[in-house]
């Protein structure tokens, strides 16, 4: 629900709304002030009786939200947000690249991986601990202590922030005690709420990926989850954490020549809907690395805020997804790819920051 305060409103008659929502309904309330002041209610709204708003002094108009991702949506949120990883800013105008082994096989491995990822240029590294594979048979993960180990050992070895997806809630202290910089969550637990709820009650940046069948109204009320810090009573538990990435990795479809089918216009519709930060995965989406580059480049172009990539110091014998991995072509992939999003710098969307740019 978005309250529109009236032109010459005063601060105290703001705060009376703001205390009404609070105190009856038990909803957070967050003030924009312009020319006139906006206040955006978060939480189960839907329990306002809007006369009773209307009717206090300085209340010009209600008006209620109907997108079921309120906090994921531009309606309330017009700018692109842009999220901060450690020193990497993600989102905006900015190209940020993930990048680095889809698995932690072992330290060497690891280590050779990372060093080849940084001198490709990428901002933010992969370390998976935990692997959630599709049969119990495939190649999981070291034990968890021996790979966070490993993992610090990439951040320290690159001087890169480090992603890393979390399948077991079990297992969030111990990400975060070994220095883990963005915590994934991957396309199975999409939509795991219990696992979205948690996540809400911290400040580390998350990365969401795009669930295996997931409309978009599905993924982004997902984001949410994580963004809304609304417990399953409606309450508001906290702030929620607002530090929330976007990551389409396309959908399972009747082809079988790629892994996934990535509908470029998504990359567009998302940002137009949405104020998040969109990166895209073209090794996940193509499944083949002689097609990774060209995907990379089109989902860039599309208006990608990054992508996010599988980059192995020996492809062939990789114990994960070797087949969609590259190797020393990461280099060239990324400055291609900083060319690209240069070169169109000045196409926007609809929306947001670039509606003069899309304007002209």
């Amino acid at each position: 629900m978005i309250i529109h305060m009236a032109e010459g409103a005063t601060p105290d008659q703001t705060q009376r709304v703001i205390d009404r929502v609070v105190h009856d309904y038990g909803l957070r309330c967050e003030t924009i002030v312009s020319d006139t002041t906006v206040i955006g209610v978060t939480g189960i709204a839907a329990v306002i009786d809007e006369g009773r708003i209307l009717e206090l002094p300085g209340v010009d108009r209600v008006i209620r939200i109907t997108e079921k991702y309120k906090d994921a949506s531009r309606t309330w949120h017009h700018e692109d947000s842009v999220v901060q990883v450690g020193p990497v800013p993600v989102g905006g105008q900015h190209l940020t690249v993930f990048g680095g082994p889809c698995a932690i096989e072992s330290e060497s491995q690891a280590l050779d991986s990372a060093r080849l990822a940084r001198a490709a240029g990428v901002d933010v590294l992969r370390a998976f601990v935990d692997k959630s594979r599709t049969s119990p048979y495939d190649y999981r993960g070291l034990a968890l202590d021996r790979g966070l180990e490993i993992a610090a050992a990439m951040k320290a070895e690159t001087g890169l922030p480090i992603v890393s997806e979390l399948i077991d809630l079990r297992h969030l202290d111990a990400f975060l005690r070994a220095g883990v910089d963005v915590i994934q969550v991957g396309a199975r637990s999409a939509q795991y709420s219990p696992l979205l709820e948690e996540l809400s009650r911290i400040e580390v940046p998350i990365v969401l990926k795009h669930g295996f069948g997931n409309d978009m109204t599905e993924w982004l009320c997902a984001a949410a989850y994580i963004m809304s810090g609304i417990d399953r009573e409606g309450r508001a538990t906290g702030r929620g954490n607002r530090n929330v990435i976007l990551c389409y990795r396309g959908i399972k479809s009747f082809e079988s020549e790629t892994r996934f089918a990535a509908d470029v216009a998504m990359i567009p519709l998302v940002r137009h809907r949405s104020h998040l930060p969109l990166l895209a995965d073209p090794s996940h989406s193509s499944g083949d690395r002689k097609l990774v580059e060209r995907v990379a480049y089109g989902l860039v172009a599309a208006g990608a805020s990054g992508f996010e990539f599988d980059i192995h110091s020996n492809p062939a014998e990789a114990l994960c997804d070797g087949k969609q991995a590259v190797g020393p072509e990461a280099g060239r992939i990324v400055e291609n790819a900083r060319r690209i999003h240069a070169m169109l710098a000045g196409v926007g969307y609809e929306t947001g920051a670039s509606l003069a740019a899309a304007a002209t």
